[in-house]
């Protein structure tokens, strides 16, 4: 992002907010400094290493190609005395994507990790998919494909893929005693781009993860000198009418939080640019965990941005990542709260292991089945339908009541000869949560029902009706054990994600108890006529579908034990004879 673009962005968000009267506005200050002695933030120390954060590039590309060279070759010199395992470039390498000149300073400034050995990864910002970064210009990815595509890392082992387009790839490094996976997501990531980023984080899920994207984060209000145009943190659906979508396709950053970032257990931190600022915040996500956003840029400042980097240095023993904002060409640290900072991190905790998704379309899995039956339309199947309905009337009459139920399963998840992806039958299974999104929630002002999930004891498919079920679902009939209950909660502004434990469930499957699903059953309460519409299998939004996460364990003898069951069956074990 260029700083007249925002300042034109900015002033028109404060006319149409009300925000009226604002004589320009007080950019970010550098702050104090302190000095950096020979350049060397901190010590190598065993169990710690170092991330180094790249924000925008853009004006270095165009005009100080030689800040852009001077970042990479302090990482280089300090690579071993820094302990730097990975470098994570936060979009916008260059100013103009469609300007070779650009590419190839950035090209030749990056040469030296190349040369050095340090891994790396390069998100794709405005700046570098459009001719100027403004949003509704042409959207051209070629010249990022051609000088940062794949076939730039081929051979390096850390180097693990990239999506199909090749706008968004995911690398791995190791330090601290364990393995960690990156992400470089495509500014205003796609769902296309989001559907192969689930796919490897579900291949992956021992690996705790960092996401880094373009733009995420947004700091207006220390941007604009404490006017609240509008609060700080990520951009608000309200900011896409001044600054529009960039990439083909793309989603606002509340969606890509909500549907990506948080469903994710093992994603503990996101690192951002194209908003010049440094802000931070942590948010909670469907586990309870927390996840650190985390925006830094620099591209106002002098010398278009000062060679300013982020240093992260983790320390996995003591659960923490001590942050520090260091400039190789001033020599300097800034001081301020927003550069200097430690986050709190409990890395095991987002690592799991013995752990599948089972989620349609993603990773080859087609077992995920669902569908709903209703009372008003008996022959009627709806298996081929994007939602599906459970409502206690779904003709919303004050004469009748006319159910709607819900049925939803996951086929193909145990095997007995171990197979890969699936739950291995008798294996402990330690968690198994059933994940929905309501498309609609309950919007009754006289009642706020919920929605009781039940095993399923017979068998259904997609085309079942009400009358091919003989009249609708009932207890003991149709289904037995109470799993849990959805809440509607009444609120049409509310989270639309849902989250059910159903390891019990999951448990009997395993154990042998034949799988027929769930049923989805809504609480009768007179007077109302509201339900809940979901997400279905066939939704075409990837991401909004079903999901059933599992992690298991399994019990496995003793050494000992083992080793004495081993020679039993080998004939090896006899009664010791008695001596005479």
């Amino acid at each position: 992002m260029t700083s007249r673009v925002l300042t034109d962005r900015v002033r028109v968000a404060s006319l149409v907010l009300g925000v009226c009267g604002v004589g320009g506005m007080a950019l970010a200050q550098t702050g104090s400094v302190r000095s950096g002695g020979q350049g060397v933030p901190y010590r190598n120390e065993p169990g710690r290493f170092t991330l180094v954060g790249m924000p925008d590039t853009q004006n270095y590309s165009e005009f100080y190609p030689e800040i852009y060279e001077a970042q990479t070759r302090w990482i280089a010199e300090n690579r071993h005395g820094q302990n730097i395992k990975f470098v994570s470039h936060y979009g916008d390498v260059v100013n103009h994507g469609d300007r070779d000149n650009e590419w190839r300073n950035a090209r030749r400034a990056m040469d030296t990790l190349d040369r050095a050995g340090v891994a790396y990864g390069v998100t794709a910002g405005n700046h570098d998919v459009t001719p100027s970064g403004s949003a509704g210009s042409p959207y051209i990815q070629q010249k990022y494909l051609e000088y940062f595509g794949p076939q730039r890392y081929a051979g390096q082992s850390w180097y693990k893929g990239a999506s199909p387009s090749g706008m968004s790839n995911y690398q791995t490094f190791a330090g601290g005693g364990r393995e960690f996976l990156i992400m470089h997501l495509e500014v205003d990531t796609p769902v296309r781009e989001l559907a192969w980023a689930q796919g490897v984080l579900n291949q992956n899920r021992d690996k705790p993860t960092i996401i880094t994207t373009h733009r995420y984060l947004q700091d207006a209000e220390d941007y604009t000198g404490g006017v609240p145009v509008v609060p700080s943190g990520r951009y608000p659906g309200v900011w896409y009418n001044f600054e529009g979508i960039y990439a083909d396709g793309g989603i606002q950053t509340e969606e890509l939080w909500n549907s990506f970032m948080r469903v994710n257990k093992q994603v503990f931190m996101v690192n951002c640019g194209h908003f010049h600022e440094e802000f931070r915040q942590t948010s909670t996500n469907l586990h309870g965990l927390p996840v650190h956003e985390v925006l830094a840029d620099y591209q106002d400042d002098p010398n278009g941005g000062d060679g300013w980097l982020r240093l992260m240095q983790f320390d996995t023993a003591a659960k923490r990542i001590d942050v520090e904002t260091y400039s190789p060409t001033r020599n300097e640290f800034r001081t301020a709260d927003e550069s200097r900072f430690s986050l709190s991190v409990d890395f095991d905790r987002y690592a799991t292991r013995n752990s599948l998704s089972f989620h349609q379309g993603i990773n080859g899995y087609q077992g995920a089945k669902d569908t709903w039956i209703d009372e008003n339309r008996r022959d009627t199947s709806f298996g081929n339908d994007a939602t599906f309905d459970v409502d206690d009337d779904t003709t919303n009459s004050v004469f009748n009541d006319r159910r709607g139920q819900g049925l939803v399963r996951f086929d193909d998840i145990i095997s007995s000869t171990g197979e890969a992806n699936k739950i291995p039958a008798g294996a402990t299974i330690t968690s198994a949560t059933l994940r929905l999104v309501f498309e609609d929630d309950v919007d009754s002002p006289f009642s706020d029902p919920g929605f009781f999930v039940y095993m399923m004891t017979r068998d259904w498919s997609e085309n079942s009706t009400w009358n091919s079920v003989s009249g609708g679902l009932t207890p003991g009939a149709d289904y037995g054990s109470l799993v849990g209950v959805l809440a509607g909660d009444n609120n049409p502004d509310a989270d639309a994600w849902r989250v059910l434990d159903v390891r019990a469930a999951v448990q009997a499957w395993v154990n042998g108890q034949a799988n027929f699903g769930f049923a989805l059953i809504p609480e009768i309460i007179s007077g109302n006529d509201d339900g809940i519409t979901v997400w279905s299998s066939e939704a075409g939004n990837i991401l909004y579908r079903p999901v059933l996460d599992v992690t298991w364990t399994m019990n496995i003898p003793a050494p000992g034990l083992t080793l004495w069951l081993g020679a039993g069956l080998l004939g090896l074990s006899r009664t010791p004879r008695r001596r005479m």
